[in-house]
């Protein structure tokens, strides 16, 4: 059965939590959160797979080998939404703080070792991150997303040529 809470372009962060039932909490904008049972990584793989087809082992794949990043990637769900997640902490129990790109709007240091997560609505999340991780973090996702983007409108130009030409070829036969 389907568990995961309604992860969306809509979210702005999954945050992990200290509670006896929860382990962490989908944030949206004007929204209550939503607790998930399940760790951060293991909320966004039912998301890949339960709609996309892909898990995130295979995502971080892609990373490695279209993008050389071998650890703490954005993963992008989908680039015409422009639905991309970044991890902004390290867990050893594969709890990360993950942000949505979309609504990332800055982060500022906020002093021992805490950052300061702003988001474009202006809400702002307090996060025991160091400041230029954060920063490295954003334009790892803002890099994977352009070209990823690119890619992308890069296949569409070829396969809208390609068809174009065997249409005039076709014609002239």
């Amino acid at each position: 059965m389907f568990t995961t809470p309604s992860l969306n372009p809509g979210v702005c962060c999954i945050e992990p939590v200290r509670h006896v039932e929860f382990l962490c909490q989908a944030v949206y904008h004007g929204r209550a959160p939503e607790p998930s049972h399940k760790p951060t990584e293991a909320l966004i793989d039912e998301l890949l797979i339960y709609y996309y087809g892909t898990n995130l082992a295979a995502r971080r794949a892609h990373l490695k080998a279209a993008h050389a990043i071998h650890r703490m990637g954005p993963i992008v769900i989908d680039e015409r939404m422009q639905f991309v997640l970044f991890p902004i902490t390290t867990s050893r129990s594969r709890n990360p703080f993950w942000v949505n790109l979309h609504h990332f709007l800055m982060c500022t240091p906020a002093g021992e070792g805490m950052t300061e997560i702003h988001f474009n609505h202006g809400m702002m999340k307090r996060v025991a991150a160091d400041y230029n991780f954060c920063e490295k973090q954003y334009e790892k996702a803002l890099r994977v997303l352009d070209r990823s983007t690119k890619i992308r409108e890069q296949s569409a130009l070829y396969i809208t040529r390609h068809q174009k030409h065997s249409q005039e070829a076709d014609f002239y036969n």
